[in-house]
């Protein structure tokens, strides 16, 4: 029993010794225990919190008692904590005042002055810990290269892309440079080749895997476009959008569940984005090329199918139809003509000549003759037009109705209503596609949320099976 209590009693011992330890190992194997509240992985603790990990960088204590360092968790997922509080298990060794093997230090001159000019050779000489590859330090601390930019220093440290002689490239937050003795390496015949293109022999490169940014990424970081999911409206298009480089636009993005990010995007060139479900990365990635036998579709296509100028026959019909410019909401109207700039034109054989009630948001356009708006049919459906003309019919009550409504007042529009794009802002994304959109029908995925101005932001799911995610949006709820 005497045996037993001392047993027990050495063990607790251990256990405190080792979490008292100020740093411990890199490759050490851990359970996550908590997570500070000023950690930007605080939001997902509920999903961290007792998973086991390797410390893949030393572990340094901080003052509260939990730690800083990278860790690996056994889904494969490497995270940086500036505050996480963690247990050591049992049969790994964390490292202590005796066992903690000291960093190696990269000896070398810093450079002087406020810039670095391209074209300088250069030896890494730090990637501190609040750097995404601190965990790689060992294999890039050392390495020499040659700069392919003008960088910026700060407090003896710089940022931005760095290429090795090794070939490896990469894009820091932060790290430290010093001068380099050493001449760049000879270049060989098949580097020249390297040039981005879309011949068939670049096609054939398999592209390397990205390292994705993870956490809060702050507005106005320079990022590369890294994924985009199937969900998101520019999927599609993705071929345009993976590798361009650009920063994060409005305010900071807030990475969600699957390590999706939603927000404003602002590329270098100029056009902007808001993703719905996009992964960035700090450094480079490379383009993803679109196959052969996938075409692409592109805003030509769109007119060539809907031209703005209309042909001479379409507007001598609209011209000589019929038309009354005093219809109230609750008129009994006949449908006499639907303008070749209306969505439905193509299909207005099933217009023309229809009996229906006008809807409250029936509006008169006197420049074009024509109305704006929904009609109920005599068949139950409610098309909504851009431009129509009508002639009452006797017996118009103007008997106002209340089950229709124009855009929402309420701060939300659930999800699954059925709605109809009015108006874009140009504040959105896709506001220079704005006549793909205004008129088009659909649902809502997730709910709408209300915006300034009578906008609405999130996504529809088109009646064409299309979607779109939108950050300034008006509709008009169909019921």
């Amino acid at each position: 029993m005497r045996k037993l209590l001392s047993f027990l009693l050495l063990s607790t011992v251990l256990t405190i010794s080792s979490f008292a330890a100020d740093k411990i190992a890199k490759g050490t194997s851990v359970k996550i225990l908590e997570i500070a509240k000023s950690d930007s992985y605080y939001e997902e603790r509920a999903d961290l919190l007792g998973k086991d990990a390797k410390a893949v960088s030393e572990l340094e204590k901080n003052t509260d008692g939990f730690y800083s360092g990278s860790l690996e968790t056994t889904d494969g997922r490497s995270i940086f904590f500036s505050s996480v509080k963690v247990s050591v298990k049992s049969g790994s060794s964390s490292s202590s005042a005796t066992t903690t093997t000291k960093p190696k230090t990269i000896t070398g001159t810093e450079f002087s002055g406020s810039t670095i000019p391209k074209g300088t050779r250069f030896k890494v000489l730090e990637v501190p810990s609040d750097d995404a590859y601190y965990s790689d330090r060992d294999d890039i601390e050392g390495q020499t290269g040659t700069t392919t930019t003008e960088l910026t220093l700060e407090d003896g440290y710089t940022g931005g892309s760095l290429v090795l002689d090794n070939g490896k490239s990469y894009y820091f937050y932060k790290v430290k440079i010093g001068k380099s003795s050493t001449t760049a390496p000879a270049k060989t015949t098949s580097s020249t080749s390297t040039k981005t293109t879309t011949t068939a022999s670049s096609s054939a490169t398999t592209a390397k895997t990205p390292k994705f940014l993870t956490g809060t990424i702050k507005k106005g970081t320079v990022v590369y476009v890294a994924e985009i999911s199937e969900d998101d409206s520019y999927y599609s298009d993705r071929y345009d959008h993976v590798g361009k480089k650009g920063k994060i636009g409005k305010s900071d993005l807030t990475m969600k569940e699957g390590g999706w990010y939603a927000g404003d995007f602002s590329y270098d060139d100029g056009s902007t984005a808001y993703f719905y479900k996009v992964k960035f990365s700090k450094e480079p990635v490379d383009k993803i090329i679109r196959p052969v036998d996938e075409v692409k579709s592109t805003d030509d296509d769109y007119y060539l199918d809907y031209s703005d100028e209309p042909k001479k026959a379409d507007v001598a019909e609209w011209d000589d139809a019929a038309n009354d410019d005093d219809i109230k909401e609750g008129d009994k109207v006949k449908i006499t003509a639907v303008s070749p700039e209306d969505s439905y034109y193509d299909d207005r054989d099933e217009y023309v000549g229809k009996v229906g009630v006008a809807g409250d948001d029936l509006d008169y356009v006197s420049d074009d003759n024509g109305y704006g708006g929904s009609v109920t049919l005599e068949d139950g459906s409610k098309p909504y037009f851009y431009l129509v003309k009508l002639k009452k019919i006797s017996g118009s009550t103007s008997t106002k109705k209340t089950t229709s409504s124009s855009s929402s007042s309420s701060k939300t529009i659930a999800k699954g209503t059925k709605v109809v794009i009015t108006d874009l802002s140009s504040d959105d994304s896709f506001y220079s596609d704005k006549g793909k959109y205004i008129r088009k029908k659909g649902k809502v995925a997730e709910g709408l949320n209300k915006q300034e101005g009578d906008y609405y932001s999130g996504k529809i799911l088109f009646d064409d099976g299309t979607d779109a995610y939108f950050f300034k949006v008006k509709v008009t709820i169909l019921n």
